[in-house]
């Protein structure tokens, strides 16, 4: 999911980051077992201090229609905030769909990777979560 260009004022993500090549996109990178569509509206809906009472929509029909927003399902902190909601299929399209919870994160940190490579900015779920406390 792509991040706003703010998130390169955060020191932690700097350091996440030191191959960044300026006017790169940022991107917020995360495991599911939902279709990216469902975390997008976990990312959007169900934010940190505002959550409660609040629902997200599961377009896989593992959790079907509306879903109440819940601590697992709440966007993370420092993530969060930066999150411009946009999600970028070009760049993960090709590791989906993965089948079990190590080929996700094995999938994670490969793109991770790749697009650090690249000089992409990337906040990458929990091989970043460090960077989001």
């Amino acid at each position: 999911m792509e991040l706003s260009l703010d998130v390169l004022n955060q020191t932690k993500f700097k350091d996440a980051n030191p191959n960044y090549k300026d006017g790169m996109d940022c991107v917020y990178i995360g495991k599911t077992s939902h279709h990216p569509r469902c975390r997008q509206s976990m990312h959007n809906n169900c934010k940190v201090g505002d959550w409660d009472g609040e629902s997200w929509t599961c377009y896989c029909k593992k959790k079907s229609g509306l879903n109440a927003c819940s601590l697992a399902t709440r966007t993370s902190g420092k993530v969060g905030k930066f999150m411009t909601g946009y999600l970028k299929p070009s760049l993960y399209k090709k590791f989906n769909p993965q089948r079990g919870s190590s080929n996700n994160s094995e999938a994670e940190e490969k793109l991770a990777t790749e697009l650090r490579e690249l000089g992409y900015g990337v906040w990458a779920g929990h091989l970043d979560t460090s960077s989001h406390e």
